[in-house]
């Protein structure tokens, strides 16, 4: 079979015409989020054209370079600021309000949820695989949005990217990978006639072995940018755990591995009836499955690094108990990372804490912060659970270096 191009303009597009990769990263993404928030509780909210909202992104910028990551947010000013050239990246996943003539910040509730830790990053991944549509009427004109839907065409690109390799995965699990070059070839014109599961499974193992040719089939990325605009589907789900990248030398080859050590949690979120926002944002399941998902990565995380038993040592033998509980019990504690291994922590016990195993998770997940100066703060599902038990505030211990508490407190939002 070979399908056809549902009309001229079909393709897969996550967000900018112009994409810049580096903002689906959940610290650039939700930190950019976290500075908008700010300024919109302002009592004279500011506009994205702002020198106040200039600020804050230079501000961010700098911020990001101590994690080694460097993206010019600040460079992005006025006239061409950076939600005018690239606002779709937070417009797409519904966590801004509609466009007002004034350029005025304002988040949607859902945004306002996120910025403001009510949702966790890994709800808030689990909440975006559920409901992220194409047609995306957050970011394309309802002509647009009607000419896919008399097509007959309607679906969830991060949902079926996973049922794809959760299929694959249960009769071929060392196939069970997407190539960016996949996903455009074969994947996306599958979707323009809304292919059953099966056939997207039988043609990607099928063009594997060499038994399907493809070079009849119709082009979905005419434009310069439209592979890299397809990618960061795949971007997005590894970005949050979903999937594992192995790169070769070309991006397009770049296979990107279901997690099989979640994969049970993966096929609760994409069998879930779930669909709309709304009903995303407060359901209990997807609460229960991100937490199920957030210690799974944690304990993940701790086994994978070579220095990891070193760093535990280092740390315990600074602190010797809990910095919450002051639980003593070797057995029990842990070594957590202030300044994530991801974002240029080190492994040294001035950037640890020894930790509880379940506070452990409270941490990394978001649900317990710590600030600077101490002060302990708590997610309302942490405050419901834990809030008699976790103190206000703790002594930061003097072997602790305090430039990665604040880097943390003002710019990560969790695994």
């Amino acid at each position: 079979m070979i399908p056809i191009k549902p009309f001229p303009s079909y393709k897969w597009r996550w967000a900018s015409y112009q994409p810049t990769e580096s903002l689906n990263d959940p610290v650039i993404l939700l930190g950019v989020l976290g500075r908008m928030r700010k300024l919109e509780q302002l009592p004279q909210r500011p506009s994205y054209n702002s020198p106040a909202f200039a600020a804050e992104m230079a501000d961010l910028s700098k911020e990001l370079q101590k994690a080694n990551i460097t993206v010019n947010l600040g460079g992005r000013t006025g006239s061409r600021n950076l939600i005018r050239n690239s606002g779709q990246y937070w417009r797409a996943l519904g966590l801004l309000a509609p466009s007002n003539h004034a350029g005025t910040i304002a988040l949607s509730n859902f945004g306002r949820k996120v910025a403001d830790r009510e949702i966790s990053q890994s709800q808030f991944a689990a909440i975006c695989i559920q409901t992220l549509t194409l047609p995306n009427p957050y970011i394309q004109t309802p002509e647009e949005c009607d000419l896919w839907l008399r097509h007959g065409i309607n679906l969830q690109p991060l949902k079926l990217i996973l049922k794809i390799l959760i299929a694959i995965n249960e009769s071929y699990q060392n196939e069970s990978f997407m190539t960016p070059y996949e996903l455009t070839h074969i994947v996306i014109p599958l979707a323009g006639v809304m292919a059953p599961l099966e056939e997207y499974v039988k043609c990607l193992l099928d063009y594997r072995s060499g038994v399907l040719d493809i070079r009849n089939w119709p082009n979905c990325i005419p434009g310069a940018n439209d592979h890299r605009l397809a990618r960061e589907f795949l971007l997005f789900l590894k970005n949050y755990g979903y999937l594992n990248e192995i790169k070769p030398s070309s991006k397009d080859q770049s296979k990107y591995y279901i997690n099989t050590l979640i994969i049970g949690e993966i096929k609760e979120i994409v069998e879930s009836p779930i669909t709309s926002l709304e009903e995303a944002i407060g359901s209990s399941l997807l609460d229960e499955v991100s937490a199920d998902l957030e210690a799974k990565r944690i304990a993940q995380s701790t086994q994978n690094r070579p220095n990891q038993a070193r760093f535990r040592r280092d740390v315990l033998n600074a602190c010797p108990r809990c910095i919450i509980t002051n639980v003593e019990m070797h057995e029990v504690l842990q070594a957590a990372h202030i300044k994530p291994y991801a974002y240029s922590g080190a492994d040294i016990a001035a950037n640890g804490f020894a930790m509880r195993t379940d506070i452990h998770i409270l941490f990394d997940s978001g649900n317990l912060r710590i600030s600077p100066s101490g002060k302990i703060e708590l997610s309302s599902k942490a405050r419901m659970n834990y809030g008699a038990s976790i103190p206000p505030q703790i002594v930061i211990p003097n072997y602790v270096d305090k430039k990665n508490l604040e880097w943390r407190w003002n710019n990560y939002h969790g695994y």
